[in-house]
């Protein structure tokens, strides 16, 4: 007979959420391997942001962020097939809004705004190195002065 028990924090929800998005990685033919675990908690815990906590609210919200962090991953090459013309250019130009959030909460940091859930995506997978090297290159054309 097996036991369950849920530690605060890191019960079913948790498990089923984390598992909606690997599954939806490896839908879109991402290593899953290469993705840590505080990755994938951030994701999570940025989901339940919204207030709203039950499956059925925070499945779609999971799904789009897995979908954003996974075109970040593949790049606009490889996003191609998966994501398909008109959804690969919906992604980039998420990325385009996100970069220029960047620039102006950059150039206006004072008034300590809180960045958007897209920018936080590009950062994070930015920090943890999962970025295409496209992506990465295009951040980093973005950075630079003119």
């Amino acid at each position: 007979m097996a036991f369950s028990f849920e530690i605060p924090g890191f019960g079913s929800k948790r498990k089923w959420a984390l598992q909606v998005l690997d599954r939806e990685w490896t839908a879109l033919d991402i290593d899953i391997r290469r993705i840590d675990g505080g990755v994938r908690q951030l994701l999570f815990q940025w989901a339940q942001e919204g207030g709203d906590t039950n499956k059925e609210a925070l499945d779609p919200i999971l799904v789009d962020m897995a979908a954003f962090s996974g075109f970040l991953m593949l790049g606009p090459e490889l996003g191609a097939r998966p994501f398909g013309t008109e959804r690969l250019s919906t992604m980039e130009g998420r990325l385009q809004a996100a970069l220029a959030e960047d620039e102006v909460l950059e150039r206006d940091h004072e008034q300590n705004l809180e960045p958007s859930l897209d920018l936080r995506i590009v950062k994070l997978v930015l920090a943890a190195k999962l970025a295409d090297r496209d992506i990465v290159a295009l951040v980093e054309l973005e950075d630079r002065p003119d």
